[in-house]
């Protein structure tokens, strides 16, 4: 049986965010948390990007920090205020054209475990691709965008307001 694709759709300035924190951190990683809610079909609403910077990022590695992590979910959503914002996944800069990894993969699968719905992993590309992976209940899950003309249903469920624990 094939799993049903998890529909993202990337709205507001999460593209330029996801850009401008990767190209202020070349050649290294970068990454951070991905802030957003869940829609009544389990689509992923992605509003903002937030870079967790890591002091020990290389041009092959970058490490979301638990307690940096946290601390910057904390003050984006406070700083952001909005009712149904909070986390939906992770992302990071790949300065090389690659997708996710092994190692990508594994640590999506193993955050998903701690969420009742999908959780989501962008990995920025050069030239502004985005490869996206999606995981539910510690198993992969394709990942798409819907055409950007489509109606977006706005009757949603609030994310989760905490940080998942590793």
């Amino acid at each position: 049986m094939t799993a049903t694709a998890v529909e993202v759709l990337l709205t507001g300035p999460v593209l330029a965010e996801l850009r401008t924190a990767a190209k202020a951190a070349e050649p290294r990683e970068t990454g951070g948390l991905l802030l957003g809610w869940w829609d009544t079909s389990d689509a992923i609403t992605v509003r903002h990007a937030i870079e967790v910077p890591d002091p020990r990022a290389t041009p092959t590695s970058w490490v979301r920090r638990p307690r940096a992590a946290r601390v910057a979910l904390a003050k984006a959503l406070s700083a952001f205020g909005h009712p149904l914002l909070g986390y939906v996944g992770d992302w990071h800069s790949h300065p090389a054209p690659c997708e996710a990894s092994w190692q990508d993969r594994m640590s999506l699968a193993q955050t998903s475990r701690q969420y009742a719905h999908p959780v989501l992993l962008l990995i920025h590309l050069p030239g502004d691709m985005i490869d996206m992976s999606a995981a539910h209940a510690g198993s992969p899950r394709p990942a798409r965008q819907p055409h950007q003309n489509q109606e977006h249903a706005y009757e949603s469920r609030p994310a989760r307001r905490g940080y998942p624990r590793r």
